[in-house]
């Protein structure tokens, strides 16, 4: 996860022997140990993923403990507490970010790459954050393709570097005496945390793309516990020989146990950071607060546990990628991962990881002669520029295609591609970039004359293009009403229990939209169907609407991402492949799904307004179909259609529109 990098960034050790804390540093070790255990599924690691939330209440004690100290000791300075942020994370950072690119050069396909190195750049400025919420999510299997993602976490913790002095400085100065400005430093940072746990609560609750993963206002909480602890000391340093009523054995072993606890518990990925998360905060934040066993000669000393820890921000920077290039390795030679490849790339973090922290970390942030402010500034930027360069030169030479055997780029081509107009696809959160309430498609809308809306989840929207061709070439306006994730459905308060409130709102205001109005009279419907008792209910409502339905039977179930398979089976073979058909077994082709589909519509056998469209015939013929056909692969991944191969629905549309027509006339008679 880029959830320790971040933080691990954060963790920075303090020079004196007397501020650093065993503690601390055994707890990141933990943590990155749970991370990449989790992400390697190693087992005992299943809640693995919770270490970026204990790293960020690390980061929020030390680093809030620092700001503090300093605006205590009249000698804080905002350009310097961003040098010393940046002397820890942006070396080893740049490194690393350079190897995945050397790397990608030689083994990712031209679209790949570009996505790769727009990753790159906002993982090197800071904002990957931002960028990977735009994508699938951190916990999709689309996730292990992307060599960086884990910066993302990176990025959250720089934007707390930005705002949290900012913040904790304004307040110091209005206060006008010391005991007051602890004091209200303490409150401010309290109301912060509160206001952020309280929005992601309510995030983890409404949002369905899982943005609030990424977002520093969901996350602020997490590292203020921290603060919130390094304040309190702080508050409590005049009274000499204090102490919290936390500091006690019991409050740390309770807080180890439910750190341990949380990382080997299958903890729910979905909706995270929620309610739960505030398990494994807690239990952090009591191993912070209890200040137990950071002095030498105890289990948490042993030099295996601090090594690790020192090292930590480097594993975590080195860990993920390894895992993204040895899965491609594998995959590409038809290896499956098996323990011992596991070891090797634990193996492979670990050197890697120490080896940047002796020849990279350390270096920059001990050698302060050599590397000044000025010079450490001059260097990164130089490196940044140069990088800049680079990216536009790949965006103008189109991901330097040449790189790669020419025969690959149809696959490549073939995974380019995503969900047609996609500005009219509304996500999760039933969003969209378009203002019109419907996109339209097809002909122009002209009075008197029938029309249609496509209603469903990227099912039913991969259709668009062939159908509005064949709109436009019936005369038939089309109106969009899609959403990802959300196939259609007659709204029920039992059935559709499960399913997320906004997918539900919208197809219930796409029913009343559909039924409150004689136009669109003809809906296509598509998607990726849950029973064919749920898709037989739909059509019957509509049917006994007065409408006319055409109905798009499912495609193939192929469990795997064809670009991917084809590509790897092409480099294996060192030639171009320009036919894969496999058989059409039961399971391939969902007979057993479409029977009862059909079976539900059984009743509507006569009824002219029902028009069913069979995508599979167009890829499947005596008893085998193609996955890829004339050097053109029929899917983009593991189950959507390529629009490159798109248009070859077209003709099976028209017809369908030519049906519904008839039907509509024949019922105006």
């Amino acid at each position: 996860m880029a959830d320790s990098g971040a933080v691990l960034a954060a963790t920075s050790k303090h020079q004196s022997a007397e501020s650093f804390r065993l503690d601390i540093n055994a707890l990141r070790a933990l943590s990155v140990v749970a991370v990449v255990g989790y992400h390697l599924q190693i087992p005992g690691f299943a809640g693995g993923f919770v270490g970026v939330d204990i790293f960020l209440v690390i980061t929020g004690y030390l680093m809030t403990g620092k700001v503090l100290k300093d605006l205590a000791a009249g000698r804080f300075s905002y350009f310097n507490f961003g040098m010393l942020r940046m002397r820890r994370i942006y070396p080893a950072l740049a490194v690393a970010t350079a190897a995945t690119l050397a790397i990608g050069w030689f083994v990712t396909l031209p679209g790949e790459y570009l996505k790769h190195l727009l990753q790159a750049l906002s993982a090197l400025t800071f904002v990957s954050n931002f960028a990977f919420n735009s994508d699938s999510g951190y916990f999709a299997r689309a996730a292990q393709t992307k060599p960086l993602l884990h910066t993302w976490s990176l990025s959250v913790e720089w934007q707390f570097y930005v705002v949290m002095p900012f913040v904790a400085s304004l307040v110091w100065r209005l206060a006008s005496k010391s005991k007051a400005q602890i004091s209200k430093v303490i409150i401010a940072i309290e109301v912060v945390a509160a206001l952020s746990l309280a929005w992601c609560l309510w995030q983890s609750r409404t949002d369905a793309t899982g943005s609030a993963f990424f977002s520093l206002p969901a996350r602020a909480w997490e590292p203020l516990s921290g603060g919130l602890i390094a304040a309190a000391e702080i508050r409590r340093q005049p009274e000499r020989g204090s102490k919290a009523w936390l500091e006690t054995p019991i409050i740390a072993a309770l807080g180890w146990a439910l750190v341990v606890g949380c990382i080997a518990y299958p903890l729910p990925e979905s909706r995270w950071p929620g309610v739960l998360t505030i398990l494994p905060i807690l239990g952090a934040a009591m191993i912070v607060a209890a200040r137990q066993w950071a002095g030498g000669g105890g289990l948490l000393a042993i030099s295996p546990i601090q090594r690790i820890g020192d090292w930590s921000y480097s594993i975590y920077l080195w860990h993920w990628p390894i895992w993204v290039f040895a899965l491609s390795w594998l995959s590409l030679r038809g290896y499956s991962v098996d323990a011992m490849q596991k070891a090797w790339m634990v193996l492979a973090s670990l050197v890697l990881g120490a080896s940047s922290y002796r020849y990279i970390e350390q270096p920059v942030r001990t050698r302060r002669e050599f590397w000044t402010p000025r010079r450490l500034l001059a260097s990164s930027g130089a490196a940044l520029a140069l990088y800049v360069g680079f990216v536009a030169a790949a965006f103008v030479n189109h991901g330097f295609p040449n790189r790669l055997p020419e025969y690959l780029r149809p696959a490549e081509l073939a995974r380019r591609t995503n969900t047609p107009r996609d500005e009219c696809f509304r996500n999760s959160n039933s969003t969209k970039k378009a203002r019109e309430t419907y996109c339209s498609f097809g002909a122009e809308a002209t009075l008197g004359k029938p029309t249609a809306i496509l209603w469903g989840d990227s099912f039913a929207n991969q259709y668009l293009e062939p159908l509005s061709s064949a709109a436009l070439a019936s005369g038939v306006h089309g109106l969009i009403a899609t959403q990802s994730g959300c196939r259609a459905f007659i709204d029920d308060a039992g059935r559709n229990s499960g399913d997320q409130r906004l997918c539900r709102e919208f197809n219930q205001s796409t029913l009343a939209f559909v039924l409150e109005h004689a136009q669109p009279s003809i809906i296509v419907l598509g998607g990726n169907w849950g029973s064919a008792i749920e898709t037989s209910a739909l059509a019957d409502r509509l049917l006994a609407a007065g409408k006319t339905v055409i109905l798009i039977m499912p495609l193939l179930n192929i469990g795997f991402d064809v670009p991917q398979r084809w590509i790897e089976s092409q480099l294996r073979a060192g030639k171009a492949i320009d036919e894969w058909k496999v058989d059409a077994d039961p399971i391939l082709t969902m007979s057993d799904f479409r029977a009862e589909i059909a079976q539900g519509l059984s009743r509507h056998r006569d009824n002219p307004r029902l028009v069913t469209v069979d995508p599979q015939s167009m890829v499947c013929e005596r008893g085998h179909c193609y996955l890829v056909r004339n050097g053109q692969a029929n899917f983009r991944d593991t189950a959507h259609i390529s629009n490159v191969n798109a248009i070859q629905y077209r003709d099976m549309f028209e017809v369908a529109f030519r049906s519904a027509l008839r039907a509509e006339t024949e019922a105006r008679e």
